[in-house]
């Protein structure tokens, strides 16, 4: 459950961060986002609520409620790997936000696959 926790600490690190910039409309936002769009709004909703659903597993965990973690991430880190891997050929490698994205699926896919072996 180690690497869960480091995968939902990730997560939340990740996804409280950016959308605060993203919806500031941050010069260097613009620069790896592009303009402020209602895209990069939605964009920066849906990071807030992957947060908001680490940070509930987080809090679960804490209060002994395991399954229900584990559930959670059941769903949410097979959503997150499907859409950053989706990135690749949607927007290339040559993307600072595609390459830190495959490290994501990284993290998560050893994460998913230790908790799959407990």
């Amino acid at each position: 459950m180690i690497l869960v926790v480091f995968s939902l600490i990730l997560n939340v690190i990740i996804t409280t961060i950016l959308p605060p910039l993203m919806l500031r409309a941050s010069p260097s936002m613009d620069a790896v986002y592009g303009p402020d769009t209602d895209a990069r709004r939605i964009l920066a909703c849906l990071y807030g609520t992957i947060a908001l659903a680490s940070i509930f597993a987080l809090a679960a965990l804490g209060a002994g409620f395991d399954e229900i973690t584990r559930q959670i991430v059941w769903v949410l880190f097979p959503l997150q790997i499907a859409y950053k891997l989706a990135t690749i050929p949607t927007v290339g490698l040559s993307s600072p936000v595609v390459r830190t994205n495959l490290f994501v699926v990284i993290v998560h896919s050893v994460a998913l696959l230790t908790l799959w072996q407990s």
